[in-house]
């Protein structure tokens, strides 16, 4: 069972060989391409979360944020977020240059 939430997801095509790869997997896996992508996403994206993670730990500190909040203000108002680091970036750089 999948929980779907968010707004979909609008990709650009594939290069040609990624392309076929991606056909070929799901003509294994009998799957839908598109089923197929998401599954290939879904799996990069567990692959990557310990990565993703520590990126969060080290941004959420900088705003002293817990990361889990910090994930979900990325997630629902990415603009904010973007904003209050870029503030944060330039006090810090504003108090070294002092």
């Amino acid at each position: 069972m999948r929980f779907q939430q968010g707004d979909p997801l609008e990709l650009p095509p594939l290069p040609p060989y990624e392309a076929a790869l991606l056909s070929s997997l799901a003509f294994f896996r009998k799957q839908e391409r598109k089923i197929q992508a998401l599954n290939c996403l879904t799996m990069y994206l567990r692959q990557s979360e310990a990565r993703v993670l520590g990126e969060l730990k080290f941004y959420a500190r900088t705003l002293n944020m817990d990361p889990q909040d910090l994930l979900r203000l990325i997630h629902h108002d990415p603009v904010r977020a973007e904003t209050l680091l870029r503030e944060q970036m330039e006090q810090a750089d504003a108090e070294s240059a002092d």
